[in-house]
């Protein structure tokens, strides 16, 4: 039975999710820096950085191998921080981007191709709780 996948399953609103899913029976994979183990102790947990190319897709083709291809992909992880524009220094920016958006990217081009059959983006969902589900 395909699940859910949660990138940037932290102790916030990555948990609530998961929480959520649990809740309505969801198997679950749970992606995330520091590993998610404790969150739903029936996920399977992935520890991988969502701005390491190749650590969020190794991570995603686990899930896969263990889950099945998912019905829904959150995408939460965010670097938000705060500061004055113009001070945050260039590496900073890229860091933030590469988090932000690049990890988005790489994940949804490396999961769309396999969701399950009926698979759609949410329209006008952005942001750290983009949210693509099967119909």
């Amino acid at each position: 039975m395909a699940g859910a996948v949660v990138i940037g399953a932290g102790p916030g609103i990555g948990r609530a999710v998961a929480l959520r899913f649990a809740r309505e029976g969801l198997p679950l994979a749970l992606i995330s820096r520091s590993g998610a183990d404790s969150l739903v102790p029936s996920a399977f947990s992935y520890t991988a950085d969502s701005s390491d190319e190749d650590a969020l897709r190794a991570a995603l083709d686990a899930a896969a191998e263990d889950l099945g291809h998912p019905e829904v992909v959150v995408y939460n992880a965010a670097l938000i921080r705060p500061d004055v524009p113009g001070e945050l220094p260039m590496r900073g920016q890229l860091h933030a981007w590469a988090v932000n958006v690049l990890g988005a990217l790489t994940a949804a081009a490396h999961v769309l191709p396999r969701m399950t059959h009926g698979s759609k983006s949410v329209p006008g969902a952005t942001g750290p709780a983009t949210v693509t589900e099967a119909t």
